[in-house]
């Protein structure tokens, strides 16, 4: 599947399907998908014995391409919701956290020309602490989490994931 974007922009989620993301002249924000889409998405493969790893391939020519992560309150609930109820066996969710660590689940290529590419954005500051605000004031997410998860502000990588495995530890 192939998402075209020229002279226009185009704001998405970056979706575990295959798929080329092609922006010329335009601009493109795609947002990473969640840790626990992640690590489902890698369960559902193992059981269904397709490959973990689909390549996506963004494009980017006179223009500008943005990945971003989602807000770690969304990472949290997504997490949480799926350690929670047991969807994947905690042997295998294990395994999923180091296969994260060294990268093996989200292959992404990229060709830029003439242009630029930012691949590890962070949401800003005021979204994520708006998020953990909203979350925390409904109930979804407790106090001790909301605290262990304001550290994880602006960090990426296996840090972001340490602070939220930590963030989840503390609602059990």
């Amino acid at each position: 599947m192939a998402q075209l974007c020229i002279f226009g922009g185009h704001e998405g989620e970056l979706g575990p399907e295959q798929r080329v993301y092609f922006t010329m002249f335009g601009g493109c924000e795609l947002r990473r998908p969640t840790l626990g889409r992640q690590l489902l998405a890698r369960y559902e493969s193992d059981r269904n014995g397709r490959p973990p790893r689909r390549p996506q391939v963004i494009v980017t020519l006179f223009g500008g391409t943005e990945l971003t992560h989602p807000t770690l309150a969304e990472e949290f609930l997504d997490l949480n919701e799926v350690l929670s109820k047991g969807t994947i066996p905690r042997v295998d969710c294990d395994r999923y956290f180091a296969e994260l660590d060294q990268g093996h689940i989200v292959d992404v290529t990229t060709i830029t020309l003439f242009g630029s590419f930012e691949g590890t954005s962070v949401p800003k500051e005021n979204a994520e602490v708006d998020a953990l605000a909203l979350h925390r004031h409904l109930g979804n997410i407790s106090d001790r989490s909301g605290e262990v998860l304001q550290l994880g502000i602006g960090l990426t990588g296996a840090e972001r994931r340490a602070v939220l495995r930590q963030a989840v530890g503390a609602t059990a």
